[in-house]
């Protein structure tokens, strides 16, 4: 139990934005299936956010700060647009907002974790340093 703490603890960066990215990715592939069509935005964002997702998945068990840095860049970017878009969306498209909101929450939340995630090992170099 410790060591699943430990780990959830150290990894919240990846955990915070596997989550959303998974569940973007089931519905992207439930809405394919059920509209029977694939347009060139679904395979643009399946194409940018699989290999993120897979990476993520990867980093539990990698460890790789050359892998952190360059995924905190890619979601961070991501990360940024969603939350560019939904605050957008608040102000242009009222009827929704309850929608929106959340969106924007959450987008809030994976830019912190983003730009968060290549810092632990910034931290873990600077202790090692010292000591």
């Amino acid at each position: 139990m410790k060591s699943l703490k430990a780990t959830v603890l150290k990894f919240w960066q990846e955990i915070v934005l596997v989550v959303p990215i998974g569940l973007f990715l089931i519905a992207l592939t439930k809405w394919a299936i059920q509209s029977q069509s694939i347009e060139g935005w679904i395979v643009f964002l399946v194409i940018w956010f699989l290999p993120l997702f897979i990476c993520l998945i990867g980093q539990f068990f990698w460890k790789n700060e050359a892998l952190a840095a360059i995924l905190s860049v890619l979601l961070g970017i991501s990360s940024v647009i969603v939350t560019i878009m939904a605050f957008f969306a608040i102000f242009y498209s009222p009827s929704y907002i309850t929608q929106h909101i959340p969106m924007f929450v959450v987008g809030v939340i994976c830019v912190i974790a983003a730009f968060k995630m290549f810092t632990k090992y910034e931290i873990k170099k600077t202790h090692l340093l010292e000591a």
